[in-house]
């Protein structure tokens, strides 16, 4: 169920000391009311008791234990969504994804993000900001309300904001972008400043990709490219699925010396913005 270990260690500072003649896993004691989840596997491993609403987790050789609540072991994701997944959603969206294996909880909550005409970034109407999520209901969780929860998703929406801006704010540029292409109007102050942005963050993400990616494998995603015309903001997403395409057909992986599972989990892993940053750097000029 969870990386017992990895808890261990992210909540250490909580633990206290328990009898130190009990530092042996096989006479750990029997908490009342708690039953023996899971044994330890070595000297160094955590032995795991089930309190119903909380586990107790021991271990034996520091003579330590941790008391941890269900409701609090939460897993929460946060992501843009640039794809069509068959939700009833204009793109992109922002979904959070809430699950609690511990307690057999999970919930979903999306919204339409938009952009004003100050180039700031909206969820179902609701200003975005960097360090506050946006206001989200939860029904179904019965921690909904608990400051744990609260402060989890706090922490996590921090962590994911800046990627989830940059996303953003790619998809949307790119959106003016080939607005200003269709009619050919002289960009104002505000176009010409979304174009600034845009390239400075293709520019940033491009670095990053050239240390990722070898040389060769470039070659192969530039040769795909060439063949494959990006209409919309939204074309630009899967890039992997064309270079599978083509490595099925024409082995461009013997051809240039690559690893062609690789690089597809390589491509797979990738986000909005940095499939477009590769797009943008290795697709070839087409003079309009």
């Amino acid at each position: 169920m969870y990386d017992w270990n990895a808890l261990w260690h992210s909540h250490a500072s909580l633990s206290r000391p328990f009898d130190a003649s009990l530092k042996n896993s096989d006479s750990a004691p029997a908490f009342a009311g708690a039953t023996l989840y899971r044994a330890a596997q070595d000297e160094q491993d955590i032995v795991v008791y089930d309190g119903g609403d909380h586990f107790v987790l021991l271990h034996p050789q520091q003579g330590r234990q941790l008391h941890l609540a269900k409701r609090d072991l939460v897993d929460i994701g946060i992501r843009l969504v640039t794809s069509d997944e068959n939700q009833a959603l204009a793109l992109p969206y922002l979904e959070v994804l809430v699950d609690n294996l511990a307690t057999g909880e999970a919930a979903c909550w999306r919204a339409e993000v938009s952009c004003n005409d100050d180039g700031e970034l909206l969820a179902g109407g609701e200003l975005l900001h960097p360090e506050q999520p946006p206001h989200m209901q939860w029904p179904t969780l019965s921690f909904a309300g608990d400051a744990a929860f609260a402060a989890a998703m706090q922490q996590q929406w921090q962590d994911s904001a800046e990627e989830v801006t940059m996303d953003a704010a790619v998809w949307f540029n790119t959106e003016v972008l080939e607005q200003q292409h269709a009619t050919l109007p002289p960009l104002d102050a505000r176009s010409q400043q979304m174009c600034e942005r845009y390239a400075e963050i293709i520019r940033r993400e491009q670095a990053a990709l050239s240390r990722q990616f070898s040389d060769p494998a470039l070659m192969l995603i530039a040769e795909v490219l060439r063949d494959i015309q990006f209409d919309s903001a939204e074309s630009c997403r899967g890039l992997w699925l064309a270079v599978e395409s083509r490595l099925l057909q024409d082995e461009l992986d013997r051809k240039h010396g690559v690893d062609g599972d690789a690089l597809l989990q390589q491509l797979k892993n990738l986000g909005y913005t940095q499939e477009v940053a590769l797009i943008e750097a290795l697709s070839p000029v087409i003079d309009v």
